[in-house]
C-alpha cells in the first residue's frame, strides 16, 4: 500500500462518519444513498486489497460477524444511579421546596433548571479512549453492567472516534431507543408469526441490544440518545447545558428539545407543553427529566444511595378511556396463528380513533375474563398500540365466556395448540389465508426455486381464484398466465418451463418449501436424508422422528401434525402424481454420513459451484455451515478473495482447503 492509498482510506473514513453525523445525527443528508454507497464500496475494496489497513473504528466495521456466547459484566467507573419519580406537578413544586431548603444560601431566582424528554429506552455507557469507543455497557445494577460493545456499534447515531483533544478518556451516558415505526413494523411480523409481542418499545430496544449476534441488532434500526458524562479526565464545564453543548460539538447525537428554563414557572409551562406535545415525536417518552443546571449546585445537594437530590422524573399519565367490545373474531396470520381480536365501539384516544385490539391468545383472554359486550378500559401500549387494560364493571347480565374456535376461521380444518405454546394454529397448507405468503416462500431459490413466480404473479392466480394449492401451480396452462398483466407469451412460457424445471428439486427442498413450522433448510435436509422419500417419511412415528439427531420433540410433533391434516396429503400426493419428485437423490447410509458432525466456514468467491450449493452438499453429507470461525471449526473452504475469516483460520491453525480439496474430500473427483 503506497502513501497515496493510506491517505485515500483516511479520507473515504473521515467523509462516511461526517456524512453518518448528518444522516443519523443531525437528520440532513448532504448526498445521495448511491454516492453514500460508492464511497463506502470504494473503502470496502481497498480494506480488502490492504487487510492490514482495516482498523476497529472504520465504518465498515460496525457490524461484525463475532458472535457473542455470552455477555461479559463490567463495573461502571461511577455507578449510574436511577431518577426518583413524580406523577403530578404539586410532587414537582415538592422537589423544587427541597432543591431550596438544602441550597439555603442561594437566591431562588438563580436556580435555572434543564428539562430533557425521559426517553423509554436502554440507559447505556460509552467510553471512549484516545478518540476510539472503547466500551459500550448496559446500566444493569447502576453497579455493573453488560459490555455490549459489537451491539453498540451497530447503531449509526454512535460515533466510533471522536476529538481527543479535550479528552484522553470520557465515559458518556445516554438512552438507546426503538423508533416507533420500527416498533410496529417489528410487532407486525411477531404477531403474523405467532410469536409474542413486544409490551413496548423499551422492550424491543433493551431486547435488540441484548441478542447475541450484532447482524440483528444492526437489522432493528435503534437510535441512541446521549445526555450527561458520567467520567471524564478533565473537569472543565460549570453547567450541565454547557456540558451537554461540548457532546454535540463531538458528535454525539443530543436531544434538540433539551430546555434550560431561567426559573421554575418556566419549568412548569415546559411540562404542560410537553403533556400532548409528545405524541408528535417517531420515539417513545413517558415523561420529562428536570435537573439543576449548575454543577456546582449539584455537587452541594449530592445524592441519596439511590437517587440524585437534584433531578427528579416526571412521568405522563398514559391516556385512558372507556369503550365496549361489540365482537371477537379470530384472525390467521400467514404462518397459521389465530389471533383473537376485539372490535370495538370506535374511541379517540392518543392522536387517533381505535376500533380493534388484539386480545393476544386464549391464555390473556381467560386470565382478564374478557367477554362480547363488556365495557372496557384501554390505552395505548407505548402510546402505539392499543390494549385492553381491565373491565369496568362485571354484572350477573355478561356473557358467556368466550371460547377458541376448533377449526380454522378461514379453512374450517381443525386447530391444533402445541404444548408450552400459547397460540393456536391452522396447519392446513392450503389454507386461503395463507396460501399467498406459502407460494412465495414455495418458489423461492432455497425452496423448489421456481423462477418468473414472483409476488405480483403470486397475487393475480391466487385473486383469480386459479391456485388454491400447491399443486394448482403444476397444472397451470401457458394461455391462463399469458392473459395475467404485464405477462405475454415469452414470459408465460418462462413461466411454464422454471415450474416444470422445478419438478426434480427432491424430497430436502420440497419438505422446507411446504413450510412446515419450525421446519428450516437444515432440518428438512436431515429428514429427507434419513428417511429418503415422503412414502416412508409419512409413515414414521412421533416416537421415531423424535430420536432422530437435530429433530427432537418440537420438529417432530410440527411434523406429524402436519401429515396428519388430510389436505395436506391430498395435496402431496397430487404434487407426486403431476410429477413432483418425493424422493431424495442419491441417499444412502454411507453417503449421507460422510460428514457427520464436521463443522464448515465459507469464505470468498467459489468458481465451480455457488456458496449455497456447497453448504448444501455439506448439510447433504451430514455437516454443518456456520457463519464464524472457531477452534471448533473442521475446515474453512476458501475460495477467491477470501477475507478475514480466512485469517482468522490461520491465526488459529485450522485445516484450510480450496475448491478441489473439498470436491475430494466428499468423493466428487
Amino acid at each position: 500500500m503506497n502513501e497515496i492509498e493510506k491517505k485515500e482510506i483516511e479520507s473515504l473514513r473521515n467523509t462516511i462518519r461526517r456524512h453518518d453525523h448528518l444522516y443519523y445525527v443531525k437528520n440532513s443528508p448532504a448526498i445521495s444513498d448511491r454516492e453514500y454507497d460508492r464511497i463506502y464500496g470504494r473503502l470496502k475494496e481497498l480494506e480488502k486489497k490492504y487487510p492490514e489497513s482495516l482498523t476497529s473504528d472504520s465504518p465498515t466495521q460496525r457490524v461484525g460477524g463475532k458472535v457473542e456466547q455470552r455477555f461479559r459484566q463490567v463495573v461502571h467507573p461511577i455507578p449510574m444511579l436511577s431518577l426518583d419519580n413524580t406523577y403530578n406537578i404539586d410532587e414537582v413544586r415538592a422537589f423544587h421546596q427541597r432543591v431550596l431548603k438544602n441550597l439555603p444560601d442561594i437566591q431562588e431566582d438563580s436556580i435555572e433548571y434543564v428539562v430533557e424528554l425521559k426517553f423509554d429506552g436502554l440507559a447505556v455507557a460509552l467510553t471512549y479512549e484516545n478518540g476510539k469507543l472503547v466500551r459500550g455497557a448496559t446500566r444493569g445494577d447502576g453497579i455493573q453492567g453488560e459490555d455490549i460493545t459489537a451491539n453498540l456499534k451497530t447503531i449509526r447515531s454512535v460515533p466510533l472516534t471522536i476529538s481527543s483533544e479535550l479528552f484522553k478518556k470520557i465515559e458518556v451516558r445516554g438512552e438507546v431507543y426503538m423508533p416507533k415505526k420500527e416498533f410496529q413494523r417489528i410487532n407486525t411480523i411477531r404477531e403474523e408469526d405467532g410469536e409474542s409481542l413486544f409490551a413496548n418499545p423499551r422492550n424491543a430496544a433493551a431486547g435488540a441490544l441484548r441478542v447475541l449476534d450484532p447482524a440483528i441488532t444492526d437489522s432493528r434500526k435503534l437510535g441512541i440518545f446521549i445526555y450527561t458524562i458520567g467520567f471524564v479526565d478533565k473537569d472543565v464545564f460549570k453547567t450541565h447545558s454547557e456540558l451537554q453543548k461540548q457532546l454535540d460539538a463531538l458528535g454525539f447525537p443530543v436531544n434538540e428539545y433539551n430546555q434550560v428554563c431561567l426559573n421554575f414557572e418556566e419549568t412548569l409551562a415546559f411540562i404542560e407543553q410537553w403533556k400532548t406535545k409528545k405524541d408528535d415525536l417517531n420515539y417513545e417518552v413517558d415523561g420529562l427529566v428536570i435537573q439543576v443546571n449548575s454543577l456546582s449546585y449539584r455537587k452541594k445537594l449530592g445524592s441519596t444511595s439511590k437517587f440524585p437530590r437534584w433531578a427528579v422524573a416526571y412521568k405522563f399519565e398514559a391516556e385512558q378511556v372507556v369503550t365496549q367490545i361489540l365482537d371477537i373474531v379470530c384472525q390467521v396470520g400467514r404462518t397459521g396463528s389465530i389471533t383473537p381480536v376485539a372490535n370495538l365501539r370506535p374511541v379517540f384516544v392518543s392522536g387517533s380513533t381505535v376500533s380493534r385490539v388484539t386480545l393476544h391468545n386464549e391464555d390473556e383472554i381467560n386470565r382478564k375474563d374478557i367477554r362480547v359486550g363488556d365495557r372496557i378500559v384501554i390505552e395505548k401500549a407505548g402510546e402505539i398500540i392499543p390494549k385492553v387494560v381491565r373491565i369496568v364493571d362485571s354484572s350477573n347480565k355478561r356473557n358467556t365466556p368466550f371460547k377458541m374456535p376448533t377449526n380454522c376461521p378461514e379453512c374450517q380444518e381443525r386447530i391444533f395448540r402445541s404444548e408450552g405454546e400459547v397460540v393456536w394454529r391452522c396447519i392446513n397448507a392450503i389454507c386461503p389465508a395463507q396460501l399467498k405468503e406459502r407460494l412465495k416462500h414455495f418458489a423461492s431459490r432455497k425452496a423448489m426455486d421456481i423462477d418468473h413466480l414472483g409476488p405480483t404473479v403470486i397475487d393475480q392466480l391466487v385473486e383469480s381464484g386459479r391456485v388454491k394449492t400447491f399443486s394448482d401451480l403444476y397444472t397451470l396452462k401457458k394461455d391462463e398466465i399469458a392473459y395475467l398483466e404485464r405477462m405475454a407469451d415469452k414470459s408465460a412460457q418462462n413461466l411454464i418451463d422454471a415450474i416444470e424445471k422445478s419438478k426434480p428439486a427432491g424430497l430436502a427442498r420440497l419438505l422446507f418449501g411446504l413450510g412446515v413450522r419450525h421446519i428450516g433448510q437444515r432440518a428438512a435436509s436431515i429428514l429427507a436424508n434419513k428417511f429418503g422419500s415422503f412414502k416412508i417419511l409419512r409413515e414414521i412415528a412421533y416416537e421415531e422422528l423424535e430420536k432422530v439427531m437435530e429433530i427432537g420433540p418440537v420438529i417432530a410433533e410440527s411434523l406429524r401434525n402436519f401429515l396428519d391434516q388430510k389436505t395436506n396429503i391430498q395435496d402431496i400426493e397430487k404434487l407426486s402424481k403431476l410429477g413432483v419428485i418425493l424422493e431424495e437423490h442419491e441417499v444412502n447410509e454411507k453417503s449421507t454420513g460422510m460428514l457427520l458432525g464436521k463443522q464448515f466456514v465459507l469464505t470468498g468467491t467459489l468458481s465451480g459451484f455457488s456458496r449455497d450449493e456447497a453448504k448444501e452438499r455439506i448439510e447433504f453429507l451430514g455437516g454443518r455451515v456456520v457463519s464464524s470461525v472457531s477452534k471448533k471449526t473442521n475446515y474453512v473452504l476458501a475460495g477467491k478473495d477470501a477475507g478475514l475469516k480466512l485469517q482468522k483460520a490461520q491465526k488459529l491453525g485450522l485445516t484450510i482447503i480450496n475448491e478441489q480439496e473439498f470436491l475430494k474430500l466428499i468423493g466428487s473427483v
